[in-house]
């Protein structure tokens, strides 16, 4: 399991052991339910940024955001293990610009084969609606962005990544663990997927392909507007500009 850890924390910024606890800066249950930490979290963001708003900043934490939630996704997928993202089990470590270390104990990382279905299915359920829901709402009240904008960015993330480990093996087991993440299948009816989005699959003439954002994240903006420096799934720019920055 050391082999994991290390993967995780490499791939994913996932630091798993109550040795990391001491390095936290700030736990994500009192980032929902204390909009002053939440503000004071995203202020120190805007300065290490450079960003000339709170709302781009607010944005941009989401995006970064989906740094841990395709950590979740990919480990389970690759490493068959799941961990309890309840808010109460996650601490963020600041690290520069805007990026973020994810810390979290031993007791809630879980192999799945020792877990029934329905239970590593309600972990993924919990983490949707009562972390990654909730944090976002306490972002966007204090910068002002949108929370749906930030979800959508997650999901796109999802999606993209997705395709990636579809290509170095398709499986079912992949396709599984997706729909849980983005579509309604976890949640009860008249309860929607706050993850569940439409993207536009594009395919340029060289064979390159992507799913298209339906919202900038506004990172071009720490660029003084230069919409040279959108990326690549940028909705902002024509389809001709994006065959050249596909990679």
């Amino acid at each position: 399991m050391k082999r994991v850890f290390e993967q995780i924390q490499n791939d994913h910024r996932i630091f798993v052991g109550s040795e990391y606890k001491d390095r936290s800066h700030y736990k994500v249950d009192d980032l929902i339910q204390d909009k002053d930490a939440m503000k004071a979290l995203l202020e120190i963001q805007k300065d290490q940024l450079g960003a000339p708003n709170m709302a781009i900043t607010g944005l941009l934490f989401g995006k970064m955001y989906s740094v841990l939630t395709m950590g979740l996704f990919e480990t389970m997928i690759k490493h068959g293990v799941i961990i309890d993202a309840s808010p109460e089990n996650i601490s963020i470590e600041l690290k520069e610009k805007n990026a973020m270390n994810y810390m979290v104990d031993d007791s809630a990382f879980h192999k799945m084969a020792d877990l029934p279905e329905h239970k590593v299915k309600e972990y993924v359920h919990t983490f949707i609606t009562q972390h990654l829901q909730p944090l976002f709402q306490t972002v966007a009240q204090v910068s002002k962005c949108k929370t749906t904008h930030m979800r959508s960015i997650v999901s796109h993330n999802l999606h993209q990544r997705k395709c990636a480990l579809v290509k170095e093996q398709a499986d079912e087991w992949t396709e599984t663990v997706f729909r849980w993440f983005t579509t309604h299948e976890l949640f009860k009816e008249n309860r929607r997927n706050p993850l569940h989005f439409k993207f536009r699959f594009y395919q340029a003439d060289n064979g390159k392909e992507t799913y298209v954002r339906r919202h900038c994240c506004m990172k071009y903006m720490l660029h003084d507007a230069d919409k040279s420096k959108c990326c690549p799934t940028c909705p902002l720019i024509p389809d001709e500009e994006r065959d050249d920055r596909i990679k």
